[in-house]
């Protein structure tokens, strides 16, 4: 019987993730362009005619049509699928992960966030600056309410990890800078500082000590052949918080495999 009621909630948890998902592509198409998230309703980009409730259900309208506009038969970015998919599979780990607990809801408000942010920043088209100080802001009262209730992280730790977050991205791009090369933008320093107030520390340095080498990494290799030019940068936002939603779930144990290794070294 516990095996069929999990069954179901996890379901419902895909269900429900995909439904954000379709949400969330809106979102990432809306808010960087200045646009209402509310009106008008759902359309063509190409040909302007409104969607009908049957091009609407997530995952299977791009399916059933191909992956094309059923009206004038212009293709659909691959973007708008794979976003829907990808918080349907997060929302279920985040069930997994932290079952009925403050934890899955904010993990669900914040991995649905940093979703939106890895995409638009992909896109080249990065979400305004008040909606990060929101967040951020939003991250700080939940820490606060999580030191009296008792989830974590707590202010405390909230606030650590937001100068730790902020601090360190702000180094690399001052060093950047007086070097005169320009890898990441100032902006990736505050996306740090809303990460770190969301997971606190320590688990804002499993999030940079994954994003930071994969982005120079990725960063060289581009570079070294020549698809990116010295001037311009990566999108560093999306591994950020690629990372963050790997902390968010596996950082403890990532931690638990660091301390001894790093222990072992400085001794």
């Amino acid at each position: 019987m516990d095996t069929l009621i999990d069954i179901l909630v996890i379901a419902l948890m895909f269900l429900l993730g995909i439904s954000v998902g379709s949400f969330l592509n809106v979102v990432a198409d809306r808010i960087p362009a200045g646009k209402s998230i509310v009106s008008p309703p759902s359309h063509c980009f190409i040909c302007g005619h409104r969607l009908e409730n049957r091009d609407l259900i997530p995952l299977i309208s791009y399916l059933a049509l191909r992956g094309k506009c059923r009206y004038c038969g212009t293709s659909i970015s691959a973007r708008s699928f794979m976003v829907e998919l990808t918080t349907g599979v997060l929302f279920i780990l985040l069930w997994l992960r932290f079952g009925v607990s403050w934890q899955l809801l904010t993990g669900i408000l914040y991995g649905s966030l940093f979703i939106v942010l890895a995409v638009t920043d992909y896109e080249q088209s990065p979400l305004p600056g008040v909606v990060v100080y929101a967040g951020t802001g939003l991250a700080l009262i939940l820490a606060a309410a999580g030191t009296f209730i008792g989830f974590s992280p707590g202010i405390q730790s909230a606030l650590i990890g937001l100068l730790a977050g902020f601090g360190f991205i702000l180094l690399i791009w001052l060093v950047s800078r007086l070097a005169h090369k320009k890898i990441l933008l100032f902006a990736y320093a505050v996306w740090g500082g809303l990460i770190g107030a969301f997971l606190g520390f320590p688990l804002v340095v499993v999030a940079l000590c994954l994003a930071i080498p994969a982005g120079l990494l990725v960063s060289l290799i581009l570079r070294s052949m020549w698809i990116r030019k010295g001037g311009e940068t990566i999108p560093w936002g999306s591994f950020l918080a690629l990372s963050a939603v790997i902390a968010l779930l596996g950082g403890d144990a990532i931690l638990s495999w660091i301390y001894p290794v790093f222990a072992g070294l400085i001794k």
